[in-house]
């Protein structure tokens, strides 16, 4: 087994290789194709939570997984949960279904409720350019900038480069115990000042977009990211397990580990905390699919979250893609069509997003229509971690609709 340090190491390169976060969002091509679509009696009339988690098990030993967690959310209540494995290779303590996941790039439609949330109070406009949401960068925003907006940022077409990595930005962010509004200050402005990487009307997937969204909120509001996703998301949502980067502690195995598939233990690390409005929430899957049925929820009428209204409109808003030159991406989520989510009014639309950092692995696929969504985690990346969520996703699907394999 390797020593602590050369895991880290390993990580921290293959971290640095990729960007910082890597993402399989591809809506378009799942491993999932269940073809019979819901009835209108579908949904169970219990309140009770079903465990999926033997179901999960041979999914987890076929993929060689440490763990893996699955549930199934409605508009209004969890449905389906369940996990499988241990929380880290090499230690003997179980996964639970209250395991807290590292979701990734799954973030990013978090930050994007966030702007929506800041938008409805009056905070923000989605037609906010930078130089007006950045006044004090003005001077040094490329001008190539200077008519990018915050929906730009959101969608994944401003120029903003995918490289982090130009110039050593992504490991200068790698600073313990920083100001992180200091230092989102600092990453926005250095990548505001490089040339667009590419034209602007393209769709290229960029998590500097996403921070720079999160700065946005940050100097709109005179607060962190994190206080407000703290303040006008997760404590209203009643997600008490929501927090940020890793999660558990050093000492204890008290939460899942993440593991990446060459270095074989587990490991408590995670891309720099400045990206966060990119990618490093953590929650159990309950937690995670109370703020999906928020969105499933406001896809049907205006929702109330704390003091602030979202509007169907403002859903609308996060949900439409940007068609053409690239995929068809909406805010913080990939959309497609899949015939297992037609509804009752026929509509077979699907929004989803995948995450992970290496060494966690998450995917969510939700059905709009049809009114409920899958969540699968692994506590492990790459390939074979996607697959296996991609499986437990496909099996859920089947046992919410009520077919057999």
């Amino acid at each position: 087994m390797m020593s602590s340090k050369s895991v880290h190491r390993q990580v921290a390169a293959s971290l640095l290789a990729i960007g910082g976060m890597c993402v399989s969002m591809s809506p378009a091509q799942p491993a999932i194709e269940p073809a019979v679509a819901p009835s209108s009696s579908s949904s169970p009339t219990a309140t009770a939570v079903r465990d999926c988690s033997s179901k999960l098990e041979s999914i987890r030993e076929k993929h060689k997984a440490p763990a893996l967690a699955g549930a199934v959310v409605t508009a209004d209540r969890l449905e389906i949960l369940g996990a499988s494995g241990i929380r880290s290779v090499g230690h003997n303590e179980a996964i639970t279904p209250q395991d807290k996941f590292h979701i990734g790039s799954c973030t990013k439609a978090m930050t994007a409720t966030l702007i929506a949330i800041l938008v409805e109070k009056g905070t923000l406009k989605w037609e906010t350019t930078l130089p007006e949401a950045l006044p004090d960068l003005k001077d040094s925003i490329h001008e190539k900038y200077r008519d990018v907006t915050i929906a730009d940022l959101l969608t994944q077409r401003s120029g903003v480069t995918a490289d982090m990595q130009k110039d050593g930005l992504f490991m200068s962010l790698f600073k313990a115990d920083a100001d992180m509004q200091a230092l989102r200050h600092q990453a926005t402005k250095t990548m505001l000042s490089w040339e667009p990487s590419h034209d602007r009307s393209k769709f290229v997937y960029a998590n500097g977009n996403f921070l720079i969204a999160g700065h946005i909120a940050e100097v709109a509001t005179g607060k962190t990211w994190e206080d407000l996703m703290r303040s006008l998301l997760f404590e209203p949502l009643g997600m008490t397990s929501a927090g940020f980067g890793a999660p558990g502690g050093d000492a204890v195995i008290d939460q899942p580990r993440g593991h990446h598939p060459s270095a074989g233990a587990g490991v408590r690390f995670d891309n720099p905390a400045a990206i966060g409005p990119a990618g490093t929430v953590h929650a159990t899957l309950e937690d995670w699919g109370k703020f999906i049925s928020l969105h499933l929820r406001g896809a049907k009428a205006d929702q109330k979250v704390g003091d602030v209204t979202i509007t169907t409109q403002t859903f609308m808003k996060l949900h439409e893609p940007i068609k053409g030159n690239g995929a068809d991406y909406a805010m913080g989520w990939g959309i497609g069509q899949r015939p297992w989510a037609k509804g009752p009014a026929g509509d077979t639309t699907v929004w989803s997003h995948s995450g992970s950092n290496t060494l966690w692995f998450c995917v969510v696929w939700a059905a709009p229509d049809a009114g409920f969504a899958v969540l699968a985690a692994s506590n492990i990346g790459g390939d074979g971690a996607a697959k296996a969520c991609d499986d437990v996703c496909d099996a859920l699907i089947r046992d919410h609709l009520g077919q057999k394999k």
